[in-house]
């Protein structure tokens, strides 16, 4: 057996065949196939050899008594105990001669083994800083989103101008080479302009028109849009505007704010400071992530690993596995579920795989850095977090403390810039 490494973290394993061992092999053939067939003359299973052959030609065994042979070969190869310590996946023959009776040849199977690591220098990894700064609009936006419910609205001035959060009631009717199409029209239509409802472009060109006023509002359907037919199209939707509306928010009057029922808040200064802490406390949980998310991208772009195809389809099984699951929960089959959700297959398949990809990626590398820092938490420390819950998953918790581990390890050590 002569083993090389291939690339994509991939073993090959090359043995020889004699003709006596193919010979066996073929016998071993004969008595498997010849069980499944009558020939005239013979009861099922029972034909002599030469009259088999004669028949079906010994080449028509050849194929189930290479089977044979790489059975074997696949039991010689896992005597290899270091080999078979870092295997993943199976054994895949390999064909690269052809293969004759009274000759002697070679085949061959190749096997996906885990990748040897080559981690960077993972202390001093560069990240952005974090940004907590809180605006007044922000918290303006907190205590209006708080008063809502109690918010009226109101006709704008007929001499104003849709602006941003506006609400509007207007007629659209949408064509395509000039020519109109299946919902494309509707009349006395209410949006908020802004809230990102309609084709990208067509609430920002909304903007700064008066009641009454028409307008061609020029667009582009998505690449992605739903309708096929649709996709990708230039549009132009000709918009009538009936009215604007505006919305009024409560007066935030000490009597209100008290009716508003929040522990130590009585004043609008005391509403705002609260809003501002509670915006604080957001963003530094937000900023914490995308830290998290920034260096282990920067990690996992300066590690060096040949990754086998093995982990990445194991990961994009369990991906697709994840949003079958989802159609199945709405009774729908798996490629209307995508379509649904604004994508082809090709693409479905072309940005999962590119997320496995990184997944399995990730896996490799912080298997490796909890290996190289010992990160790997005590019995006391996986006992401490499940606490009193006899049916917790230890193993998912050890995991859990592990990788905690490993992003502290990593942001304590980031340069922030």
């Amino acid at each position: 057996m002569i083993k090389e490494n291939i690339e994509n973290s991939r073993v090959k394993l090359t043995f020889d065949v004699t003709p006596e061992e193919f010979e066996k092999a073929i016998d071993k053939a004969f008595e498997k196939e010849n069980a499944k067939v009558t020939i005239k003359g013979f009861r099922t299973g029972h034909a002599p050899r030469h009259v088999y052959e004669k028949t079906y030609g010994v080449e028509s065994l050849f194929a189930t008594a290479l089977d044979f042979i790489l059975d074997d070969k696949v039991q010689e190869a896992i005597k290899d105990e270091e080999l078979t310590k870092k295997a993943i996946g199976q054994f895949e023959p390999i064909l690269e001669e052809k293969i004759e009776r009274n000759k002697a040849f070679k085949v061959s199977l190749a096997i996906d083994v885990y990748p040897e690591v080559e981690l960077p220098d993972y202390k001093g990894l560069e990240i952005k800083k974090q940004d907590l700064t809180v605006s007044a609009d922000e918290i303006n936006n907190a205590i209006n989103a708080l008063a809502k419910k109690d918010a009226t609205m109101a006709p704008k001035a007929k001499t104003g101008k849709i602006a941003k959060n506006d609400y509007a009631t207007f007629d659209f009717e949408g064509k395509v080479d000039g020519k109109p199409f299946d919902g494309g029209k509707a009349e006395n239509y209410e949006l908020q302009i802004g809230s990102g409802q309609f084709i990208p472009g067509f609430e920002d060109q909304m903007i700064g028109m008066k009641a009454g006023e028409t307008k061609d509002i020029n667009v582009k359907f998505p690449e992605n849009y739903g309708a096929k037919d649709l996709a990708g199209k230039d549009a132009v939707f000709t918009v009538t505007v009936h009215e604007i509306k505006v919305e009024k928010f409560p007066e935030f009057t000490e009597e209100y704010i008290k009716g508003l029922k929040i522990e130590g808040v009585s004043t609008l200064d005391e509403l705002k400071a609260k809003k501002r802490q509670e915006l604080e406390d957001a963003k530094k949980v937000s900023e914490k992530d995308r830290q998290t998310n920034d260096v282990i991208n920067a990690l996992l772009d300066k590690a060096k690993v040949d990754m086998p195809k093995t982990l990445v389809d194991t990961r994009y099984n369990a991906l697709k596995a994840q949003y079958e699951n989802q159609a199945k929960m709405y009774n729908i089959p798996f490629e209307t579920f995508i379509q649904i959700m604004g994508a082809t297959m090709e693409q479905f398949e072309d940005i999962n795989r590119k997320q496995a990809a990184r997944q399995a990626l990730f896996d490799v590398v912080a298997s490796k850095l909890i290996e190289v820092e010992k990160l790997t938490p005590s019995k006391e420390e996986v006992d401490a977090k499940a606490g009193d819950n006899k049916n917790a998953n230890k193993a998912q918790i050890m995991n859990e403390l592990a990788y905690q581990k490993l992003i502290d390890l990593l942001l304590s050590n980031a340069k922030e810039i």
